[in-house]
């Protein structure tokens, strides 16, 4: 079974500038995988950064200048198809449209078989992808790459600055309606010492310090901690989750991943306030 994965995007920027951060090799070194190479008959990306990431396993099928890149990627053995698609939108920048086919379905990837790197990663890597060619195009601070490689580290490490106050930034990690906002759904959080989290671990808060610390975990053995710490204004927010099962750095990069993409959409959602409104869409059924 296989199903297409279609997500949408309004960046503001043209669809020129998006083209050429889609095309150009050093633009794609910058937002979007450790090594790209990219000419009239040649579109590659390989290294730490990309889902199985060795080379050879792309291959340029159509470009059309500001409006069209699709290629084909090889993952788990099976060719998929690459479609980004670039319109200009009604009240400027640019509508991207992304479709890629031969991804698993939903019942699959709630129960993924072996390896969880190739395909069973797309449903996270491409919005963090997307967002990370939005932050390019538009002049922002690049949310960190996920690292797929074999060798990363077993545990989930990401630093990132968030606009607002530390107060304010902690309001968005235990209130649900604005967890639902940056993170895709609503988290369930009584936010106090004892408390129920789940949010990346259904367990028990075992820190709790507005403005300052979240720490909760499950009986399993994941641990998720939030670090926050201000300065003009800003917060410096760390995040670790670790617990892990040993010998599967495949699924802790896929939930890095995850976790990349929907802090990335809470940078968005401090800066744009009221004005925010969700990166990527999917269709509706």
């Amino acid at each position: 079974m296989s199903d297409v994965l279609d997500l949408t995007a309004r960046l503001d920027a043209p669809p020129a500038t998006v083209y050429r951060a889609l095309t150009e090799p050093e633009a794609l070194r910058t937002w979007f995988a450790e090594h790209a190479e990219a000419t009239p008959d040649r579109f590659a990306f390989w290294g730490r950064y990309t889902p199985q990431g060795e080379p050879g396993r792309q291959r340029l099928l159509v470009a059309e200048t500001d409006r069209l890149l699709r290629f084909a990627w090889v993952l788990d053995g099976t060719e998929t198809t690459v479609e980004l698609r670039l319109a200009e939108a009604e009240s400027g920048g640019t509508t991207l449209t992304l479709a890629q086919t031969g991804v698993p379905t939903m019942a699959e990837l709630m129960e993924p078989a072996g390896r969880r790197d190739g395909l069973h990663t797309l449903h996270t890597f491409w919005p963090l992808a997307i967002a990370r060619l939005a932050e390019y195009v538009e002049g922002r601070e690049l949310t960190p790459a996920c690292d797929f490689s074999p060798s990363r580290p077993a545990e989930i490490r990401i630093e990132v600055t968030v606009d607002g106050a530390p107060e304010e930034v902690f309001e968005s990690l235990v209130d649900p309606k604005r967890i639902a906002r940056w993170f895709g759904w609503e988290a369930e959080v009584e936010p106090r010492l004892g408390g129920r989290m789940a949010l990346g671990a259904d367990g028990r808060i075992f820190e709790f310090e507005p403005g300052r610390t979240l720490a909760y975990s499950d009986e399993e053995g994941a641990i998720v901690r939030w670090e926050l710490a201000g300065s003009a204004g800003r917060t410096r927010l760390t995040f670790v989750q670790s617990g892990f099962p040993a010998g599967e750095p495949d699924n802790a990069a896929q939930h890095e991943a995850g976790w990349l993409g929907g802090l990335a959409e809470l940078k968005r959602l401090h800066t744009l306030g009221e004005s925010w409104r969700p990166l990527t869409t999917e269709p509706e059924d």
